[in-house]
């Protein structure tokens, strides 16, 4: 155990120190090259030009953490080693895609079917057979017993798994080191979700996936906190966010322990979109609707609000990992999702208020 505990302390701090030490460069170059996040719409929160392409650094310095992970005298079996290998091919065409629209921008409808081709990696090499690909086929029963669905039942969940994690991280980086700090959390949860597993059921070798990924936000994070150096823009949120939803079922399905963990972004993201479709909006329509804009409108800073969704994910991510029933994992993320609901639900009764109020105080005057 404490030889693995330096495997991994070796691995997330290989990833710290490689993106760290390359965010410097890349905002130099952002510069040179005028790829700026320009505060042109309400949702920007920036006010001036901001570096965009920061998450860059954080897909180099995770691949030197995998390079160095598969250097260490560790075991892996080969059906690890594919879906490793599938995971770092489908996040190459992730950053490829995403640095492209940074650079000049890609429709929604068009980023949507790449984050499906990148999903596709992942999924489709399990039509070989079931040492190949990677879909989750099964997950535990809260109420006992484990669920197995049929192979194109289990795509199907799969890929809307992986996007809906890319888009969720995505929507949620809008304010400075809010995504990479929930992602943080989401790491560390699945680390120790891994690391610490009875001995009959080891997967050491897995735990150095979230302990690299982490690695890489930690050396970000110092240069995106509040007010931000650089953004990690969306070469960023994507690869963070198909990395840990391939992280957190690449050795087995831990979608209750990751659902607790970004449960309040998931709310959020599902909010925006049910509230889009009801007003006649696209889904994929930018705004100024999430909860973190709600709060910031109310004179939140973004501090404090970056430390709730944070304090927030850490309280029900811990709980994953201490809540050994499913069934009580089940009932924790119904009353945490009728307790953000109802957050929701009143922030957005708050703002029509004040809206119709600014409405009736401008006739006033006019």
């Amino acid at each position: 155990m404490v030889t693995h505990g330096v495997y991994a302390f070796l691995v997330a701090g290989l990833a710290a120190i490689t993106t760290a030490a390359l965010v410097p460069t890349l905002i130099r170059i952002a510069r040179q090259l005028n790829l700026l996040s320009v505060p042109t719409e309400a949702r920007h929160v920036h006010t001036v030009p901001m570096p965009r392409i920061g998450g860059l650094a954080m897909f180099v310095g995770f691949s030197a953490a995998l390079a160095l992970s598969f250097w260490l005298p560790i075991e892996r079996f080969p059906v690890e080693v594919e879906r490793i290998l599938l995971l770092f091919i489908g996040a190459v065409l992730v950053v490829t895609v995403m640095v492209c629209d940074d650079m000049v921008g890609v429709s929604p409808g068009k980023k949507l079917i790449w984050q499906i081709a990148a999903a596709a990696i992942i999924i489709v090499p399990r039509l070989r057979g079931e040492g190949h690909g990677l879909v989750i086929d099964q997950f535990t029963n809260p109420f006992g017993g484990t669920i197995h669905l049929p192979l194109l039942v289990a795509i199907g969940f799969t890929l809307f798994w992986i996007v809906g994690c890319m888009n969720t991280v995505n929507w949620l980086d809008g304010l400075d080191g809010l995504a990479g700090s929930v992602t943080l959390v989401a790491t560390a949860v699945l680390f120790f979700h891994t690391f610490f597993r009875p001995a009959g059921d080891p997967q050491f070798t897995i735990s150095l996936l979230p302990a690299a990924l982490g690695g890489a936000v930690i050396g970000f994070l110092p240069f995106n906190w509040h007010p931000a150096r650089i953004i990690m823009g969306d070469v960023g949120a994507m690869f963070l966010g198909f990395t840990l939803a391939v992280i957190s079922i690449i050795g087995g399905a831990k979608i209750a322990t990751a659902l607790l963990a970004l449960w309040l972004p998931i709310l959020d993201v599902a909010w925006v979109i049910v509230y889009r479709l009801i007003n006649s909006q696209s889904p994929a329509k930018a705004g100024r609707i999430h909860l973190h804009h709600r709060l910031l409108d109310l004179g939140w800073s973004q501090r404090q609000i970056v430390l709730l969704f944070t304090g927030i994910s850490i309280l029900l991510g811990g709980a994953s990992l201490f809540i050994g029933r499913p069934e009580v994992k089940f009932f924790a993320l119904i009353v945490a999702g009728v307790v953000v609901i109802g957050l929701l639900a009143l922030l957005a009764r708050i703002g029509r208020r004040q809206v119709e109020t600014s409405a009736t105080e401008f006739s006033r005057r006019t």
